[in-house]
């Protein structure tokens, strides 16, 4: 998937907005207009799976059943090792083009960002998805697999006062994390073992669970504060640009419970007297006896960090081949690649398609056009065109940007 703001930098090296015409009655050239301010806006939204469809995706976001019929289609899909996940992130950032708060680097303008940035992932093996999906019966008299297998919701939002250069080659921004939601399960080793008739289970375990205030989970609740690091250059004679989004550490100490064990577990059921008087906190505490003993603990998490290298368009080529990378650490997220070719149809339209596999899901198709037109700059991408159309399909995306110069 291809970040929304490093195309609408992109675009700012072809064309910054400025122009310059005739005076045709006194015959001189005005001076050339400069932008004193620039307001960018950015969202993308995307889902994906290595073995999920559409249709199962769609079930367990929306709502609605998953039938045997599906279940068993995704079956047939599932690997020794499967991906899931979910970003919906977007922001907003105010430049100041022309004044500087340094004035030993008068190159550089501040500005001063926000962005609330939400990441659900997963990790799991075939046998997980079968028992999650199917029940532990089939497993009778054997061993369920379960790890590794890791799952992770984050939810945050930041602030950020940084640096760009005026050219827009390098940028530096440093972000207040303001922490809403983390729930991280991490399964190490997971092995359920089903006695015959289901007498007992067995369940040989090593993991850590980590969970954020349960009654904060708002948003800008503040369960966890953080400290993040924004950065971006161009590099080998401007042809490529870095990006680094959101380094950082964001620490949860308000009401945070933390689980770290490595224990054989033996559950022989629940013991019901009377179905009728048992309440469902009684219930739940005896089932709990399948869960490693959680502790008022506060915990670190580093951020899904996101690197990005993609190459620079060229603005004397009219159609040029696009192609890059992109990683998200802590996220269970795979390489991605992608590679396309763009085509400027006028002054004003941009074209470009390209294929891209890694992230959460496999090989898929993207679509976009962008506009420019004085100080105007929009842009709109399905980041999977072919996954909008076929349930069968990996997953959907979108992703869209505009900024206006003043």
């Amino acid at each position: 998937m291809i970040k929304t703001n490093l195309l609408f930098l992109a675009f700012c090296l072809v064309n910054l907005s400025s122009y310059s015409q005739e005076d045709t009655v006194s015959n001189e050239t005005k001076p050339e207009w400069k932008p004193s301010y620039k307001i960018e806006a950015n969202f993308e939204a995307n889902f994906g799976s290595t073995d999920l469809n559409n249709e199962f995706i769609n079930v367990l976001l929306f709502g609605g059943q998953i039938t045997p019929e599906l279940k068993d289609k995704v079956l047939n899909r599932t690997n020794k090792r499967n991906r899931f996940g979910v970003e919906l992130n977007y922001g907003a950032r105010f430049t100041e083009l022309t004044d500087t708060l340094f004035p030993k680097f008068p190159e550089y303008k501040y500005y001063i960002g926000f962005g609330s940035f939400t990441n659900l992932s997963s990790s799991y093996t075939k046998d997980l998805y079968e028992l999650v999906f199917y029940g532990n019966k089939r497993f009778e008299n054997e061993t369920a697999r379960l790890g590794k297998s890791n799952f992770t919701s984050y939810r945050f939002e930041k602030i950020t006062f940084g640096l760009t250069k005026s050219d827009e080659s390098r940028s530096l921004g440093v972000s207040l994390i303001i922490g809403d939601q983390f729930s991280g399960f991490d399964f190490n080793q997971a092995d359920l073992f089903t006695h015959i008739d289901g007498t007992h289970l067995t369940i040989d375990y090593d993991g850590k669970i980590r969970l954020s205030d349960a009654q904060r989970r708002g948003f800008m609740a503040f369960s966890g504060a953080g400290i993040g690091f924004d950065f971006e250059t161009l590099f080998y004679k401007k042809m490529f640009r870095a990006k680094i989004t959101n380094l950082g550490v964001a620490f949860w100490k308000r009401n945070a419970t933390y689980s770290n064990s490595n224990d054989q577990i033996v559950f022989e059921g629940v013991e019901i007297n009377n179905v009728f008087s048992t309440s469902e906190e009684e219930f739940l505490n005896n089932a709990e006896e399948l869960l490693p003993e959680m502790k008022d603990r506060g915990f670190a998490t580093l951020l899904p960090t996101i690197v990005e290298i993609d190459r620079t368009m060229n603005p004397d080529l009219k159609t040029q081949p696009i192609y890059g990378f992109r990683y998200k650490f802590f996220s269970n997220y795979l390489p991605q690649f992608y590679g396309g070719i763009q085509h400027q149809i006028s002054d004003n339209f941009l074209v470009r398609s390209d294929l891209t596999w890694g992230g959460y899901s496999g090989l898929r198709l993207g679509i976009g056009a962008y506009y420019q037109a004085n100080n105007i700059r929009a842009g709109v991408q399905a980041t999977n065109f072919s996954g909008m159309f076929f349930n069968n399909g990996n997953g959907n995306g979108v992703s869209a940007f505009g900024a206006f110069l003043f």
